[in-house]
């Protein structure tokens, strides 16, 4: 009896052994690369195991995960589910949402996990003793958001050009539009535009001419789609609700089903967008001839947006910036149908470019430059005639002592001939008086 009650106690601790797997937690607020292995990797790992690897960086970094080595047990047969052994990768987005990737197992490599987000976790489980697998050797790879570059861009027709690409460093402002953009658009293309500001702005998209095809129902032929740079795609489902912050719009047809103010804009919630273009087919015939094909968006770079008496944006003033009027905008006046427009404080350089930077509706950063301009131009007028008089009085002056000096020098040279006579007649004189 007490032989048995030893085993028992042998194989709770065992047990109790194998199964101890502490979390392990990885942090660094710099680019920087490294590995997580199942326990005894290459060895074969016990059972039952339930291991996590937390993964963090600073908001600035993102997390990739490429697959070294990988051998699990394989599917269930019965109910073909990983149940013996398998991996279970989850990602946790910015807005605290966990996407929660199918289990891997097998001993086929996965394919690399190549987010946007900062945070990542690792779960290695298994629940069979009769293990023989070596288990798994990940490479994770913090990198710089600012190097990530756009997705990769494809044209259907060689034609076109000025599919896809990114902003520039410190740009405050731009415009993207459409390959062929305004007469047409190609087909079988995905152009991808990324557009990346500091990490402290925000970025405003406005649609200034959209006209895609006929019919809003189409939205396979041609769709444009403006998405947040660090929503996460293709990986996974959530586990928790999606909070009220769209993460992307989609436009189709004509700008004519977006009549409404505000539809044809979009506010990033951070620094970061992607502008994407997928197209099936070309333009149909009924839409050739006609005066602008494909779309024009231009974006810029806000500090955020302003309350209403405020004018802060985060804790920091706008007054060294220009702030948009916004103001409000009635559907039915005598009704007091009404909505605030959205005030932005944008780069005091934006002023006056010829682009309305400031939301649809709001023309408060290019309202006064007609005004602006006259007054630039008569300042200028009066100064180029200010300086055409003084290169004029300055011209006048040389001319007067050139003439001066000129006139200096001949009666200078007129009294040096008088002298030079006189002392010639004076010598003759000399020569020519007789013998006494």
């Amino acid at each position: 009896m007490i032989e048995y009650l030893l085993f028992i106690i042998i194989n709770v601790i065992t047990l109790i052994t194998c199964s101890y797997c502490p979390i392990k937690h990885i942090h660094s607020s710099t680019p920087t690369t490294g590995f997580i292995e199942s326990p005894g990797y290459p060895s074969a790992f016990s059972a039952p195991l339930d291991c996590i690897f937390n993964i963090t960086t600073a908001a600035s970094n993102v997390i990739q995960l490429s697959f070294v080595s990988f051998d699990l047990a394989s599917k269930n047969q019965l109910s073909d589910q990983c149940l013996d052994s398998y991996l279970l990768v989850v990602v946790v987005d910015r807005h605290g949402r966990q996407h929660v990737g199918e289990r891997l197992c097998g001993n086929q490599v996965p394919l690399s996990i190549n987010t946007m987000q900062s945070w990542m976790q690792v779960q290695f489980v298994t629940t069979s003793t009769n293990q023989k697998h070596r288990g798994f050797r990940i490479q994770y790879r913090i990198l710089s958001e600012a190097a990530i570059q756009e997705p990769s861009s494809t044209l259907g027709e060689s034609m076109f050009s000025g599919c896809g690409g990114h902003s520039t460093p410190g740009q405050l402002s731009g415009e993207i539009l459409s390959p062929g953009y305004p007469t047409t658009y190609p087909k079988n293309s995905t152009c991808n535009w990324l557009i990346r500001v500091e990490a402290r702005q925000r970025i405003y998209i406005r649609i200034v001419h959209l006209h895609l095809a006929p019919t809003i129902a189409e939205c396979e032929r041609a769709s444009l789609t403006i998405i947040d740079g660090y929503k996460h795609e293709k990986y996974g489902i959530d586990r928790k609700e999606s909070t009220s912050e769209t993460s992307e719009a989609k436009f189709c047809g004509s700008q004519l089903y977006y009549a409404e103010e505000g539809m044809k804009s979009y506010l990033s919630s951070a620094n970061r967008i992607v502008v994407r273009f997928i197209t099936q087919e070309g333009p149909p015939s009924s839409m050739i001839g006609e005066e602008r094909i494909g779309f024009k968006v231009v974006w810029t770079a806000v500090e955020g947006l302003i309350g209403e008496g405020d004018e802060s944006v985060n804790g920091n003033s706008c007054k060294d910036q220009f702030m948009c009027h916004g103001g409000q905008v009635c559907v039915e006046q005598g009704h007091g149908i009404c909505a605030s427009r959205s005030r932005l404080c944008i780069h005091s350089s934006l002023v006056c470019d010829g682009i309305h930077n400031c939301v649809e509706g709001d023309f408060s950063d290019e309202q006064h430059c007609y005004s602006r301009e006259i007054i630039t131009s008569a300042a200028l007028g009066f100064s180029l005639i200010v300086l055409t008089m003084l290169v004029l009085v300055c011209c006048d002056q040389f001319r007067k002592r050139r003439r001066l000096r000129v006139m200096i020098r001949e009666r200078r040279a007129a009294s040096e001939n008088g002298k030079c006579k006189n002392m010639n007649n004076n010598s003759i004189t000399t020569r020519i008086q007789p013998n006494r």
